[in-house]
């Protein structure tokens, strides 16, 4: 419809406009068309059942438009949402209105009520159709969906038990089952084993259902079951589930579903009572349909370590890395024709349930259709079968992965998918690793391949195959990373550190040799085992991506950016690769980017270079979050904002906030490759750019405080150069046994902040050298970390939002757990690295020197310290010396605040004044303020 210009176009024309553009972009809606009172102007019927209403007026009439919401919210109590669309008045000058109001970024709209509960205030959202349809689609999820999700969450949980506590009666039967997941999923407790038996039949049967609802040739679950009155079995179900797979497909869904039903049918009486509750949980979560919804069902429910034992990436991180990826990325693709974003290959060799893959096939729909593509189920059905590839050692994991994708589109027939069941674990002189096995190969053994054809997998001689084939799928099978445009993934986080947590699941006969292999494939390549399993499948999947174009996205503990031993793993992305994008999050509500962890995490994106070609003034853009996304509108929103939004650089001034609806959620910050390159990637350690700007200039030994345009000389050296830090606390361990007698080597144990409140400290512990160190150490080990003790001790070890004090000074010589001791020319020195380590300047060096853990629970790792800018007390003169070690005399037993109380405590007011004097500095309250207010030390939102 082409409307000419005109001043006075009716608002039910638009109206008309509107809608159109609405069902282009795949929504069911109906208008109004002659404007009668009382007849809503647009009706918006979602796949949940839930219908929205929209009024719109020109944004001349916004008044009348309240009145008119207030009105329609009162009439229509039941419907989910009734919004109110403001159109920009400048519309009506458009020669074409349709084609203005589709490339509109001026939209206004709000939600002014659901279910008939009017909102308090008015949260006015400004953008295009398509950003007005992203939120229509997500409304019952960002309305009600977690409510719903959980409470649907509570009832499949519950079923699930129900169906493992009836199939652990059987014991016979219930070994079968447990084998079947313990094979594949290394999944040993035998309860775990058989929730997960469960929860793979629920799937199976909502699959089925949501089959029966576009297919009358799939009986419903309830007419399957009409055979269980003449056979008193589950034959209807077992039939209806094959009968799928041979004249449809969906063989990856369906196949482990029928292997768990058919060891149960060893019990007749068994299988009734254990799929009952299954059925009753799958009706009772019935309404819960879209992919927004019922995905995010399965995802809270595979999250739940009890029922596999693994962390998945949450759905909105998901969304929110897939939307960065494709920005600008690939150059030329023409989103609106689907057979080339289909051609792209992305693979995931740690898929887990698909969250990542699926989010790519979403994204690129997505973009297909704002694109003004029309294809977007054959885009999908492509994408599954050519371009998608997912790597796993859980075969339960790759079932769920295959119906996640089925479930974004139930209406199309998958003809084949390409995801894989990788072997891990060793037999005789086989040593398999899983996804690791492409460390250096491009095709190997896969244990399963979850494809109803062979195209793609090639055949030899069989070397490490579960099953007997009963799954379909022949033996001796091999597999093959494709040279890929994209490799996305989330790959485990286990480490070789304390304990030593790699292969965990496994006998320690099995884990020595899994370790020992992983160890040996790693010797000549850029990862390090120290770092744990992330940094190898790092490696695996780097070079396998196309050389100029291929691109690596990621989530990884955040710790990549900075810790020592994932050096490597940056050597590796900076000389391979141009580092585009990190995104972090220093929202203290949620440091994570996976479910049920609390590890702080880092989004990464970076594009393989061309061989020998470097970009000449790279910049890479550190995203820092002061909200993370908690659904999947908000991290569509995010993701405009940050693609919207020019990035402050670090060599100037200014911020560049992200804003969404008038409200700072983040900052993006720019800084050239060469200024990070072979160091920490430390663009992620503070929310605030002027912090970042701040810690930079310090430790090149130049002071700026943000607000001020002073800039002060601060001379700085390695503490390296300064003194000798002493032994990590792990290694203690090795050499002494703690105890309360008094002995010759006393201890200062612990960070308890009721006895870590000053600058001066004394030991609470002894240590007892053992005559038969452990860890394989000499005799005498203790004896010989002694001679590293000191009185001056730095935290190693702490939480940012309790401390008082990092540094402090004993009476006597002593060894720390959770302290280094550092050894230093003489008293004056340790009096002096102590006030500097608690001033303003030193706590800003350690905090961008610190490695995150979980949010506030930071640790300061050696060789980080040995190379950190110290205040050079060499530089000093001896007056200056002299009057440090007077500071600290003075300030010795005050009692600090913690650290989120630093600006206003008394004895760091003190403590600051006093070095800023001493050194001919400006004043430090406003950079310790800033420093008070990082949410990572305030644990509070900005």
């Amino acid at each position: 419809m082409t409307t000419t210009q005109s001043e006075n176009i009716p608002e039910v024309a638009v109206n008309v406009l509107l809608a159109q553009l609405l069902r282009e972009y795949g929504l069911t809606a109906s208008e109004e068309r002659r404007g009668r009172a009382g007849v809503p102007d647009i009706l918006v019927d979602l796949k949940t059942g839930d219908t929205i209403l929209l009024e719109c007026k020109w944004d001349a009439f916004d008044g009348r438009l309240q009145s008119q919401l207030t009105e329609r919210l009162s009439a229509y109590p039941d419907t989910l949402v009734v919004a109110g669309v403001l159109y920009p008045a400048r519309l009506k000058l458009a020669d074409d209105i349709k084609a203005a109001l589709a490339v509109a970024e001026d939209l206004q709209w709000w939600v002014h009520g659901t279910r008939g509960v009017a909102y308090p205030e008015r949260r006015i959202r400004t953008g295009s159709v398509f950003d007005l349809v992203d939120q229509l689609r997500a409304l019952p999820l960002e309305l009600e969906g977690v409510d719903r999700v959980a409470a649907a969450a509570r009832i499949v949980s519950y079923g699930v038990e129900q169906a493992a506590r009836h199939i652990a009666t059987h014991a016979r039967v219930a070994r079968l089952i447990a084998d079947i997941i313990a094979e594949t999923d290394q999944e040993n407790d035998r309860r775990a084993a058989l929730r997960i038996a469960g929860l793979v039949l629920f799937n199976a049967l909502a699959f089925q259902d949501r089959l029966a609802s576009i297919n009358p040739d799939v009986p419903t679950v309830t007419e399957a079951l009409q055979y269980q009155k003449a056979y008193n079995s589950l034959f209807g179900i077992r039939d209806a589930w094959s009968n799928i797979c041979a004249s449809i497909g969906y063989m990856p869904v369906f196949q482990l579903a029928i292997e768990i039903l058919d060891n149960l049918s060893h019990a007749p009486e068994l299988q009734i009572a254990a799929i009952i509750p299954l059925i009753a949980a799958m009706q009772d979560t019935r309404n819960l349909e879209g992919h927004d919804l019922s995905g995010r069902l399965f995802h809270t429910l595979l999250s739940d370590a009890k029922f596999t034992g693994a962390y998945y990436t949450s759905v909105p991180a998901a969304t929110l890395l897939a939307r960065l990826v494709f920005e600008g990325w690939p150059p030329g693709v023409n989103w609106k024709d689907h057979e080339f974003p289909a051609s792209l290959n992305v693979a995931d060799l740690a898929c887990g349930t698909g969250t990542l893959l699926m989010a790519v096939a979403a994204e690129a729909e997505r973009r297909h259709t704002i694109a003004g593509g029309h294809s977007a189920g054959l885009l999908h059905k492509t994408m599954v079968e050519e371009a998608l590839h997912g790597y796993d050692v859980q075969l339960s994991a790759i079932h769920f992965a295959a119906t996640s994708l089925a479930m974004l589109n139930p209406e199309i027939q998958f003809d084949r998918m390409n995801l894989y069941v990788m072997p891990i674990g060793t037999e005789g002189d086989n040593i398999a690793l899983g996804s690791l096995d492409f460390l250096g190969r491009d095709e190997v053994a896969v244990q399963y391949a979850l494809s109803p054809e062979d195209t793609g997998v090639n055949r030899r001689e069989p070397e490490r195959v579960g099953g007997s084939g009963s799954r379909g799928i022949a033996e001796g099978q091999t597999a093959r990373v494709p040279n890929l445009d994209l490799a996305i993934m989330n790959p485990p986080f286990t480490r070789s550190g304390v304990g030593n947590l790699l292969f965990g699941s496994f006998p320690q006969s099995e884990r020595d040799k899994l370790q020992d292999e992983l160890a040996r494939r790693l010797k000549s390549r850029m990862a390090s085992i120290t770092a744990g399993l992330g940094a190898a499948f790092v490696e695996a999947s780097a070079s396998k991506l196309r050389p100029g174009e291929g691109r690596l996205a990621l989530v990884l503990p955040i710790t990549v950016c900075t810790g020592p031993s994932w050096q490597q793993t940056r050597n590796l992305i900076e000389s391979e690769f141009v580092l585009d994008t990190i995104v972090v999050s220093h929202d203290p509500l949620r440091h994570n980017f996976s479910d049920s962890t609390d590890l702080s995490e880092a989004l990464l994106i970076a594009t393989r270079r061309n061989k020998n070609i470097y970009e000449v003034d790279h910049r890479v853009t550190f995203v820092n979050l002061w909200q993370n996304p908690a659904g999947v509108l908000d991290a569509h929103r995010m993701a405009n904002a940050i693609a919207t939004t020019a990035p402050a650089y670090l060599e100037n001034t200014g911020v560049a906030l992200l804003q969404i609806d008038g409200n700072s959620v983040g900052e993006v910050l720019s800084i050239a490759e060469d200024k990070i390159a072979g160091k920490k990637w430390a663009g992620i350690q503070f929310a605030r750019a002027d912090l970042t700007r701040c810690a930079f200039h310090l430790l090149n030994g130049e002071l700026r405080i943000p607000g001020s345009y002073t800039k002060s000389s601060v001379p700085v050296r390695r503490l390296a150069e300064l003194g000798k830090v002493g032994p990590d606390s792990r290694r203690l361990d090795d050499g002494f046994d703690r105890t309360d007698s008094i002995t010759a080597y006393p201890l200062v144990d612990g960070h308890d902040t009721k006895m870590r409140k000053s600058l001066r400290c004394e030991p609470n512990l002894f240590l007892s050298p053992l005559v038969r160190p452990k860890g394989g150490q000499k005799p005498g080990y203790g004896i010989h970390l002694w001679q590293s003790s000191s009185r001056l001790l730095l935290s190693a070890r702490f939480r940012l939002n309790t401390a008082r004090v990092v540094s402090m000074q004993a009476e006597v010589n002593c060894l720390g757990r959770m302290w280094w001791p550092v050894q230093v020319h003489d008293e004056n020195f340790e009096k002096a690295l102590a006030i500097w380590f608690n001033s303003s300047m030193g706590l800003l060096t350690l905090f961008t020197t610190r490695n995150t853990t979980m949010g506030p629970w930071v640790q300061l790792k050696k060789a980080d310290l040995n190379d950190m800018p110290t205040l050079d007390l060499y530089a000093l003169k001896p007056d200056q010396l002299q009057e440090m070690a007077q500071l600290f005399d003075e300030l010795a037993d005050a009692e600090f605040e913690r650290l989120p109380a630093m600006a206003d405590c008394p004895a760091r007011q003190r403590l600051d004044r006093g070095l800023a004097d001493i050194l001919s500095l400006p004043d430090l309250s406003a950079l310790r303020r800033l420093l008070a207010t990082e949410p990572v030390v305030s644990n509070q939102r900005l």
